[in-house]
């Protein structure tokens, strides 16, 4: 390799540092209660072999920083859903801060990567909920403090399914309770949502 090409910037670092700037700005200046990100390589991946590390080094400090609400990914053809360690709280089945969720919904599957080998572990994250061999499609409901997300099981497509779910059971759930004045919670069903600050009420979570 000549001195010349070593100097040359990583296409594909840059690729991702330029759109990471971008959903930075977006994020910063974004009016609406609500983001969420969409697409494909997961920042954290989930199935055997897999690590997407240049896109989780590029965009998972912009996520984190701007405190976006949910993230959708594909690729890796497993379930899994969890958040950064960082954003834990003293309650069980309570966190703050973004969900990251993987999901296949079609019949193509991979194996899910050994839970001692997890990507999300090694890198500060936990998943709360993982399957392999089974197909989910996600409901999403939103109203003015709440985010209401549903996996169900749309299909096994071999009899290797790593849940007793069966095709229409809710395989993963979780709601977002967000504030006008920022304060977020994220819980998992039958967690209680602590109420907004200085109203002594409390939402309801989850069905």
């Amino acid at each position: 390799m000549s001195h010349g090409s070593q100097d040359c910037p990583d296409p594909e670092k840059l690729w991702l540092e330029l759109q990471g700037r971008w959903l930075d700005h977006v994020l910063e200046n974004n009016p609406n209660k609500w983001a969420a990100a969409v697409f494909h390589q997961p920042v954290f991946a989930a199935a055997a072999g897999r690590d997407e590390k240049p896109v989780r080094d590029a965009w998972l400090p912009v996520f984190q920083r701007n405190d976006i609400d949910l993230v959708l990914m594909g690729h890796d053809h497993v379930y899994a859903r969890g958040y950064v360690d960082s954003d834990a709280t003293g309650t069980p089945g309570m966190t703050t801060g973004p969900v990251y969720t993987v999901a296949v919904s079609g019949p193509k599957y991979y194996e899910l990567a050994p839970e001692n080998e997890s990507v999300w572990k090694r890198n500060g994250a936990t998943e709360v909920v993982r399957a392999g061999h089974t197909s989910t499609f996600q409901g999403i409901k939103v109203t003015k403090n709440q985010l209401r997300y549903e996996a169900v099981v749309a299909a096994k497509w071999d009899d290797r399914s790593t849940t007793d779910k069966e095709v229409g059971e809710v395989l993963d759930a979780f709601t977002i309770t967000k504030y006008d004045d920022g304060t977020k919670y994220v819980t998992e069903d039958g967690v209680a949502v602590p109420p907004r600050p200085g109203s002594g009420t409390e939402p309801r979570n989850g069905p």
